[in-house]
């Protein structure tokens, strides 16, 4: 009952912010890194420090999670937002740094389909953790996590449609799929986080309804 009368801890909405705005700025990394692949090298050097900022905010929402004991909602669901963000930004780092050290000599066209169903889905989530310091959006909210799931179908049928073009390739190198198809189900496995992502915030909203 004494909970209801303390105040929260509203920090939590500042470090969310920003590491939806780290993570959004690391898939738009790997975005411009498709469209200026020669400078892929420096770009995955880029896209690891992004990563490591992720992982420095990701710290600091478990270490308040320790030091506070109100908190703005149940602390699973923190920990789970804030995992699924930073899974997010290791998949897309994981799949820059892969077409660095397997040379691949240009972007698949569907690792190129793959970034903007990732960044479509991303950009709503954004608009979503935004706004969850104020539940009078929840059905916004509710109606952002309805259209990422709607997205993440996209990109299984992308990823379904990559796997067939690739494995039906003639006389392509078994070593040269190997690893696209490594790059292929890292941003497919980012996507899924998404839609984990807009889980997570609906069970908020649920809970806070």
């Amino acid at each position: 009952m004494l909970k209801k009368f303390l105040p929260k801890e509203n920090r939590f909405f500042t470090l969310f912010n920003q590491h939806t705005d780290i993570v959004l700025e690391g898939i738009q990394l790997f975005e411009s890194m498709l469209d200026k692949y020669s400078q892929k090298d420096s770009m995955a050097i880029r896209l690891k420090e992004i990563e490591n900022n992720a992982d420095n905010i990701a710290h600091q929402v478990f270490e308040l999670l320790n030091t506070v004991f109100i908190t703005p909602f149940d602390r699973e669901d923190i920990q789970m937002l804030t995992q699924h963000l930073d899974d997010i930004m290791d998949m897309v780092e994981k799949a820059g740094i892969r077409m660095v050290i397997y040379n691949i000599l240009s972007p698949p066209a569907t690792v190129r389909k793959q970034t903007d169903i990732l960044k479509k889905a991303f950009l709503e989530l954004a608009t979503a953790i935004k706004l969850l310091a104020n539940l009078k959006h929840k059905e916004r909210i509710r109606n952002i996590c309805i259209h990422v799931n709607s997205i993440e179908n996209e990109g299984d049928a992308e990823l379904r449609m990559g796997l067939k073009a690739l494995f039906n390739t003639p006389g392509i190198d078994p070593l040269e799929l190997i690893k696209k198809k490594e790059i292929f189900e890292l941003l497919e496995a980012a996507i899924d986080r998404c839609e984990d992502l807009a889980n997570v915030l609906e069970t908020i909203l649920i809970k806070y309804a």
